[in-house]
């Protein structure tokens, strides 16, 4: 049993009301659980329920907006030319196959195999085929899985196909499976990102070939190849119609970096991905023997249950085969059924396979590997490069020297963080607050609290302190800082008790592991960490923006200041982009180097945020709210702020110090702002 302190209280005093609602049937752990409160990609994750279909399209935008963030698709990289290569082709009964590569970006090359139907007229659908993880890619031609069985037989039915390599796999060559890492991430380049844009381009590849219906566009794959295929189907609207086999799971989320792109599953999983086909056709096919096993029960009802609100349950379908992890003849056989119906208006349950024989050798595009890529091929490094390159070149598009650039800045940064970072600033309703002990004096009254959201398992100790000057309605600062808080004690900080002096409410909080203690979320040790949990920087912001939302929600708080001392102004600088609530923001720089990717990943490691524009978009993105920022050095460079403020004619309310500012210095910019 809890004591009476741990349950939520309506904080009501003598001098003032405070708009955070009580709710008694919730309380604050006594200590911070997010340390023990790991996700990973074997947990069990229950579908949500969306009660109306504007509901879904709610959170389909939210889920297809993190998608674009987490695969570094925000803004979309350019459509560079195909370039594509068809060449060599052997005919069967009934089909074609000739080999094929293109670039997906400049250098990148996507390679594979493409299926035709012989003796059929079109115009044809198109599918696109990935494949899973077995060593043999996309030649796996076996009783479990048959990528060429797959593509033959519907190719005998009347479709083009395109069977491609993942990265790494068979002919794809110049980028291994096992690509990327935190330095990519801060720029939004993955494995997961750049496999799912071979897809993107594979779509454009197969629209871009004579006598295909464009209306007709399907995508199936099996196990990594379901990943592919339920992802590309939830970004990409051309895909009509969907069979992610041996995939969709409540309780495994795929153990490939392929499949674990860095903040891709921060508050989702794959089902809520899933269902976002819908209402264009989907067959769930699923297997006894692997983590599609409670499919029928469990994740059927749920991807129905969206189905449901667009009156489309006759365009899913989910079937069983009792058979370990596959792709198998008998689930093929349910397949071509799916696409027959959907692309040729038949009405069969499963189509019988054809018998094929194939030398899968002969499908080779690049039979001696690297040495017969074109001459403009890349490497890792190269793409890399590139990459960087690009991405630098679409902030520096949106650079703020007009409101339309500014603007744009804004929302691409806001919207890149919350995914990047799943941090946001909560609703009233979701603050929980406990009252631990209260000290008055004449001069003024102090409250230590501890607060945090409903459902997170998250706590923050602060204080709350007030001047007894009997005014009901005063302006807050809240002061965040790298070190903890012991206790609040003004008497011994010129800061707080000028603050207070001059009438001001402050608080002050230690966020997220201000003591560096007690460290037990141990990113080497759980696989693809930052897939399913947030950076320590993340947790500190969303920190930051919980305490603004409790002092936004308090009916004695006019205006709302931000300190952020220490580190914690870097924290305050991406807390201000994703709160509007804040009114004005002192940061202290602490000198960062805003050209050091390595400074990033050692004292502001956040997946994409380099991607976001990095600092210059947060102090940018806060105009034209008052801004101090001081301890620049000569490191942390303030054009961009300086611009942004120009542009908006607020020059007056950004500051800027190249030395670490004195209290006295941040209590006369705070008395005046």
């Amino acid at each position: 049993m809890y004591p009476i302190k741990y349950f939520v209280i309506a904080i009501i005093m003598s001098s003032f009301v405070c708009q955070i609602p009580s709710n008694s049937a919730e309380y604050l752990p006594p200590i911070d659980q997010r340390d023990r409160q790991i996700r990973t990609n074997e947990d069990f994750y229950t579908f949500p329920e969306y009660k109306s279909k504007h509901e879904w399209l709610q959170r389909k935008q939210i889920l297809r907006d993190n998608l674009r963030v987490t695969l570094g698709c925000l803004p979309w990289p350019d459509k560079t030319p195909l370039n594509s290569t068809i060449y060599d082709r052997i005919e069967g009964d009934g089909y074609s196959i000739e080999k094929v590569y293109f670039e997906s970006l400049p250098g990148v090359y996507v390679t594979g195999n493409l299926y035709r139907p012989i003796g059929k007229p079109g115009p044809y659908p198109g599918i696109i085929s990935p494949h899973g993880h077995g060593k043999e890619g996309r030649l796996y031609n076996s009783g479990e899985f048959s990528i060429p069985g797959r593509c033959i037989n519907l190719a005998r039915m009347g479709c083009v196909v395109f069977a491609y390599d993942m990265v790494g796999f068979v002919d794809s060559q110049q980028i291994s499976h096992a690509f990327s890492g935190p330095g990519d991430w801060l720029w939004g380049l993955s494995l997961h990102g750049l496999q799912l844009w071979n897809s993107i381009r594979a779509v454009d590849f197969i629209q871009s070939l004579n006598n295909i219906d464009l209306d007709r566009i399907g995508c199936t794959g099996a196990s990594g190849g379901g990943t592919q295929t339920y992802g590309l189907t939830a970004l990409d609207d051309r895909v009509k119609v969907s069979v992610p086999v041996n995939m969709i799971s409540s309780h495994f989320q795929g153990g490939c970096l392929c499949e674990n792109g860095p903040s891709l599953r921060l508050h989702s999983f794959n089902v809520e991905f899933g269902a976002m086909s819908a209402p264009r056709p989907l067959l769930m096919v699923s297997a006894t023997g692997d983590w599609t096993d409670e499919t029928l029960r469990v994740e059927y009802p749920a991807v129905q249950s969206i189905y449901s609100l667009y009156d489309a349950l006759d365009k899913v379908k989910a079937v069983q085969v009792d058979a370990p992890h596959n792709y198998n003849q008998k689930s093929r056989e349910y397949v071509y059924a799916w696409f027959d119906r959907w692309f040729f208006n038949g009405d069969r349950e499963s189509i019988e396979e054809t018998p094929f024989e194939i030398d899968v050798e002969s499908l080779r595009v690049f039979p001696n590997g690297l040495a017969d890529y074109p001459d403009n091929a890349v490497d890792e490094n190269g793409l890399r490069k590139y990459w960087l390159q690009k991405s630098k070149a679409q902030i520096q598009q949106v650079y703020p020297n007009s409101e339309l650039q500014l603007r744009t800045l804004k929302n691409r940064g806001a919207t890149i963080l919350t995914h990047a970072m799943g941090a946001e600033a909560p609703r009233a309703n979701d603050i929980i607050v406990e009252r631990i002990e209260r000290e008055k004096t004449e001069e003024r009254m102090v409250e230590r609290i501890a607060l945090g959201r409903r459902g997170a398992g998250d706590r923050i100790d602060a204080w709350f302190a007030w001047p007894q000057d009997g005014s009901l309605h005063k302006d807050a600062v809240l002061v965040v800082s790298d070190l903890p808080f012991e206790s609040f004690n003004p008497s011994a900080d010129t800061l707080l008790k000028g603050l207070l002096d001059h009438g001001r409410a402050v608080m002050i909080a230690n966020v997220y592991k201000a003591n560096a203690l007690n460290q037990t979320r141990s990113p080497e040790t759980v696989s693809h960490f930052y897939t399913y949990n947030p950076s320590d920087t993340s947790l500190r912001v969303q920190d930051v923006l919980s305490c603004l939302a409790y002092l936004e929600a308090r009916a004695d708080v006019g205006k709302i200041a931000l300190v952020g001392l220490g580190k914690a102004g870097l924290w305050g600088l991406l807390a201000g982009v994703l709160h509007d609530g804040v009114d004005s923001v002192i940061a202290n720089a602490v000198q960062f180097d805003l050209d050091s990717d390595e400074a990033y990943l050692d004292g502001l490691f956040v997946p994409h945020i380099l991607r976001a524009g990095g600092l210059q978009m947060a102090q940018a993105a806060i105009a034209p709210r008052p801004l101090f920022i001081h301890n620049t050095g000569e490191a942390f460079q303030t054009k961009w702020a300086e611009d942004a403020y120009t542009t908006l004619g607020q020059n007056d309310a950004l500051t800027t110090k190249t030395e670490r500012a004195s209290n006295d210095d941040m209590l006369d910019w705070l008395l005046n702002n």
